[in-house]
């Protein structure tokens, strides 16, 4: 898909934030966890029950982050070999105070 440097870099940022949501997710509601406690007889019962396939779950944070390398790999690149001309006299800026 070809798209600008800023328009991969604003997809990062959603797929960051997106992948943190999958992540939370898997962590806090994978589960749905019910414990049952009776005092007169004693009944103690425990029963966890899966809301979501963890393994999906899992599967699509990794697309995600292996989707995240592709993106920050490809930008460092193009960074990389993509000249910047500034009116800027660096060996200037970055001499010793006379």
């Amino acid at each position: 898909m070809n798209k600008s440097i800023n328009e991969w870099m604003i997809i990062r940022k959603i797929v960051g934030e997106r992948k943190q949501d999958l992540k939370r997710l898997r962590d806090l509601s994978a589960v749905d966890s019910r414990v049952i406690d009776s005092y007169g007889d004693k009944v103690k019962e425990s029963i966890n029950t899966a809301k979501y396939d963890v393994k999906v779950l899992d599967r699509r944070i990794v697309e995600m982050q292996n989707a995240d390398l592709a993106i920050e790999s490809a930008i460092k690149q193009s960074n990389a070999t993509t000249k910047i001309d500034l009116a800027v006299d660096v060996d200037f800026l970055l001499s010793p105070v006379e």
